[in-house]
């Protein structure tokens, strides 16, 4: 493991889905509008999907395969549905269905930026970083202003090694969204294996005041004891090798 991928690991501080793990994102494009009860009966397949969405959230995952399940039976052709199912398989450990589901969904559209973007992160999980970044770059072909794909490219870029390209794509990802805590985390990680200290400092910082308005303690706590270790003199890294 090189020393980006390293850093990554200790950090890991990202969002599920918000995010699949703690090393991507892949938000999901459809929010439920109005809250459905789960004991209500429910025949409606966009009512179905927002209680899948619910359950999700709550952590009941094999409850929101079953909704999505449902959704697909009632509309084969329900994109979101297979998206949504596949990062809730790939949550579970079923990759293979996981994949399954975000090839239905890209069969049904080539051109849909979330599909890719949770296929690539099933990708960078089984550490495929270049096929990762293929799917990611799909996203933003079809989607160039969507800050996770940016985010998760920046993670594939670190994976291989290709600090200046993961760099820049943390860079991208928070101009678009300025508190992705995850982006300065991460990049911070980057910058201090570069051998810029001062830089990573300040993105550790900023991450870990992001985290603590958004009331995520553990990567709050994580971030700072990430910090406080960067900050002993001792600990100072040489410049990377190319």
């Amino acid at each position: 493991m090189n020393n980006i991928s390293r850093a990554i690991a200790i950090l890991g501080i990202a969002t599920a889905l918000g995010g699949l793990t703690p090393a991507v994102r892949a938000a999901s494009t459809v929010k439920p509008s109005l809250p459905s009860s789960p004991s209500a009966p429910v025949t409606n397949a966009q009512e179905l999907f927002n209680r899948g969405v619910e359950k999700t959230e709550r952590g009941d995952l094999q409850g929101a395969i079953e909704d999505f399940d449902g959704v697909v039976r009632l509309n084969p052709s329900f994109i979101e549905a297979y998206c949504n199912r596949g990062f809730v398989r790939a949550e579970l450990g079923n990759y293979k269905a996981a994949m399954a589901d975000f090839n239905s969904a890209l069969r049904i559209d080539p051109h849909h930026a979330d599909a890719y973007n949770k296929r690539g992160t099933v990708l960078a999980q089984r550490g495929n970083f270049s096929a990762a970044i293929a799917d990611f770059n799909a996203a933003l072909r079809y989607d160039v202003n969507f800050a996770d794909a940016y985010y998760n490219r920046g993670l594939a870029h670190s994976g291989l090694g290709n600090a200046p390209d993961a760099i820049a794509d943390y860079d991208r990802a928070i101009q678009l969204q300025p508190n992705m805590a995850e982006a300065y985390g991460n990049r911070g990680t980057v910058r201090y294996h570069l051998g810029d200290r001062s830089g990573a400092i300040a993105d550790l910082q900023q991450a870990a005041r992001i985290f603590s308005v958004q009331g995520n303690e553990p990567a709050y706590q994580q971030a700072l004891t990430f910090l406080q270790t960067i900050q002993q003199p001792s600990t100072a890294k040489p410049l990377m090798q190319p």
